[in-house]
């Protein structure tokens, strides 16, 4: 009887501790797509504070050799993503530390339906932020469709916005092979 009741605890534990399947009131996830490929490469779940709305704002440096973009949760100012932009050479994440690998995410069998295009929006970290003239928010989609996360997101906050950012650590000659799209929702 005790070993049924410690796997029962255990059991239950091991559901409530799964950050992957973890979906708090003020929760947002960053889900790396390639930009060339829209192959999922990974993401990462921050867990922060209540606050009553959530807005992206950020801190630009141009690249004139050496540049950089963080990106913040403007009401708790909160960092979301840092990283460098290298003209003619190649930048690098410096925040989220240690993201999660495609495997740490799990799957689902039915697929997300794509949200209404207009709830997609930019992040807008300069005036001059690079985007492609059209964005095939399909294909972006697709690559995230199928995860667990995704739905219980979209489940919990199902009228919030789907924010893009698109990461170019290399400018100049940038090589988009380098770049990355950043989906980030909130729960």
């Amino acid at each position: 009887m005790k070993q049924l009741s410690l796997i029962l605890i255990l059991s239950v534990l091991f559901i409530f501790c799964d950050k992957n399947n973890d979906v708090s009131s003020n929760n947002v996830v960053l889900l790396k797509v390639d930009y060339l490929t829209n192959t999922f490469e990974g993401g990462k779940v921050l867990n922060f504070s209540e606050a009553t709305s959530f807005t992206i704002s950020s801190k630009y440096n141009s690249p004139g050799d050496f540049g950089s973009v963080a990106l913040y949760y403007q009401e708790l100012n909160k960092k979301l993503f840092e990283g460098t932009i290298i003209w003619m050479g190649l930048g690098e994440i410096s925040y989220p530390l240690n993201m999660h690998l495609p495997a740490h995410f799990s799957k689902i069998d039915t697929n997300v339906s794509l949200p209404d295009t207009s709830l997609f929006k930019k992040v807008m970290y300069t005036e001059n932020a690079y985007y492609p003239d059209a964005i095939n928010y399909e294909k972006l989609w697709n690559a995230i469709n199928n995860l667990k996360i995704v739905s219980s997101y979209r489940n919990s906050n199902p009228y919030g916005n789907v924010q893009l950012f698109l990461y170019t650590p290399s400018v100049g000659v940038g090589n988009p092979a380098d770049w990355d799209w950043f989906v980030i929702l909130k729960s």
